[in-house]
């Protein structure tokens, strides 16, 4: 077929659908697949992140669809079973994969799956604002919300009513918030009109022949990267960074510092900044450089947070960019007062909606007022201390609260059981990566998952055996124990193989170490007021 006779043959339609839209008309059978789609390919990693990257407002490309007419069919969509009528249908030319892991996760039908029995069963964790696959237990944390609850806001909240944390009100505030975004997420839909089979397929090809769609921060490089400029790529940036012995952010959590340190909305699609100004992140990697240096440095020096592996939300390192930005030498009096920031941000997770944060965040740092901007940021967390840290009952090393507490091990100043001396944190991390944070008994039960049977300490396999052995030995002493939250009623539970009361007891000695080194560094008791010489410059100026 010649070119032009390809025009003549081929209609093309653009429009914006929402996601709600979306699975709507598949759910009433007018969405269909063609023969020569691809079979189903995506894996629950796969389904989870899509959902994560609406919620984040991220983009997830565009569909192509055709208009045809179908005949009355059953369609199956994952574990969805739908009778399609005879109808005009929208034919996926492209976005297969993306379609059905949207409708099979919020319009599937119930019971919802407590365990991965298919891809496409997808929780949203209301209180860290994640969202996650179920657990091989069934075990699913009362936190956790089944996606398909937030498909229709009327039965969402009827939903509300009958969850064990209904009185919660910053938690259903979240909820609700990411049904709302999830159902009203935008997505761009191009609808082409021909009867020409062959050129679908010539379309569908081209499209899906050269593998996954580019990655914002795929695209940020081929954009704005540069030969002769280094860094001039967020993978660049990246390995740049790891040079400070903290461990290679990553290239998500950079793109956002690039946009924090240009003072702009992180909470926004990279592309609507784009769209703005085209010129908005050229040689932008190249100049956050020494700010987001800068930051690791001060989260490690002044925060004790020792390794990116440990940071319990990527808040502080997007947020702290800006202020470094502006305020690259910042005053002694200035750096305690972000460390309190950092630390009453970190310990307060479910006081704040974390996009808001980011947002007013960056936009409260204000040039030329480095007092008054630590003031505006003090002033969107908390002041005074809600409530003491608990342990989770599982260790998840990506998780938060399990983060705190590394953080708090970590803060007692670990000790080498050989020979006493001081152990690298982040030597240790950047060295065994999650081998770093060892188990001390074998993982018999649920008991061995919580984070009191972690410990940083060098070695491979449960720590166990190796403390036994060295009990009465110069090596393990009461320092060295104490440096690693063993306390002397743990020892004795570990000498009697009593398990329980071990773990028990190491537990109340780790959330002590957080509780202790967050009452230090967030500072909850002491005074944030600004220095004199800032109050009496106030009142010169009468503002």
């Amino acid at each position: 077929m010649s070119p032009d006779a390809s025009r003549q043959s081929l209609k093309l339609e653009a429009d914006t659908e929402t996601v709600e839209d979306l699975v709507d008309l598949v759910r009433r059978g007018h969405v269909r697949v063609p023969s020569f789609q691809r079979g189903l390919r995506w894996n629950a990693e796969d389904v989870r992140a899509l959902f994560d990257s609406i919620y984040r407002g991220y983009p997830i490309g565009s569909f192509l669809l055709r208009k045809g007419a179908a005949e009355a069919a059953r369609v199956q969509i994952g574990p969805l079973t739908i009778d399609g009528p005879e109808t005009q249908a929208l034919w996926v030319v492209d976005g297969q994969q993306r379609l059905t892991a949207l409708t099979a996760g919020l319009a599937r039908p119930r019971p919802i799956p407590s365990t991965p029995d298919d891809p496409w069963v997808v929780y949203f964790d209301a209180s860290a604002q994640t969202f996650e696959t179920p657990p091989k237990s069934g075990e699913v944390p009362s936190t956790w919300v089944p996606v398909a609850e937030m498909l229709d806001a009327s039965a969402l909240s009827e939903w509300v009513y009958q969850w064990e944390h209904h009185t919660d009100a910053a938690l259903r505030s979240t909820l609700f918030q990411a049904g709302s975004r999830i159902r009203q997420y935008p997505i761009p839909v191009y609808i082409v009109e021909t009867d020409d089979e062959q050129l679908l397929r010539d379309i569908f090809y081209r499209i899906n022949k050269f593998g996954q769609s580019l990655r914002w921060d795929e695209v940020h490089d081929a954009l704005f990267g540069r030969k002769g400029n280094h860094p001039s790529t967020l993978a660049e940036l990246s390995f740049e960074l790891q040079k400070l012995g903290m461990g290679r952010p990553e290239v998500e959590q950079l793109l956002s510092c690039v946009v924090a340190f240009k003072g702009l909305d992180v909470t926004r699609n990279v592309s609507e900044h784009y769209r703005k100004d085209s010129d908005a992140f050229t040689s932008a990697v190249q100049e956050a450089l020494p700010a987001i240096r800068s930051t690791l440095s001060f989260l490690k020096r002044h925060a004790e947070i020792p390794h990116l592996r440990l940071l319990p939300r990527s808040i502080p390192l997007v947020i702290l960019t800006r202020f470094f930005a502006l305020y690259p030498e910042p005053k002694a009096r200035t750096l305690d007062l972000l460390t309190r920031w950092t630390w009453r941000m970190l310990l307060s997770p479910n006081s704040y909606d974390e996009r808001t944060l980011l947002r007013r965040g960056v936009s409260t740092i204000r040039e030329g007022d480095e007092e008054k901007s630590v003031q505006q940021l003090l002033s969107l967390v908390l002041k005074e201390r809600r409530d003491d840290y608990a342990l989770p009952s599982r260790f998840d090393a990506r998780a938060a609260d399990s983060r705190l507490a590394l953080l708090g091990l970590s803060s007692l100043h670990p000790l080498s059981l050989e020979d006493g001396s001081p152990i690298d944190v982040a030597a240790l991390i950047e060295a065994a990566d999650v081998s770093a944070f060892r188990r001390i008994l074998p993982n018999e039960d649920k008991l061995g998952s919580s984070p009191a049977n972690r410990i940083l300490l060098p070695g491979s396999g449960s720590a166990r055996t190796e403390l036994r052995a060295l009990l009465g030995r110069d090596g393990f002493g009461p320092e060295a124990q104490r440096s690693h939250a063993i306390s002397p009623a743990a020892i004795e539970a570990l000498v009697k193989r009593d398990r329980e009361g071990f773990l028990k007891e190491r537990g109340h000695a780790m959330e002590e170490a957080v509780n202790d080194l967050g009452e230090r560094l967030a500072a909850w008791s002491q005074s944030d007021r600004p220095s004199i010489s800032y109050l009496l410059q106030q009142v010169e100026t009468g503002t």
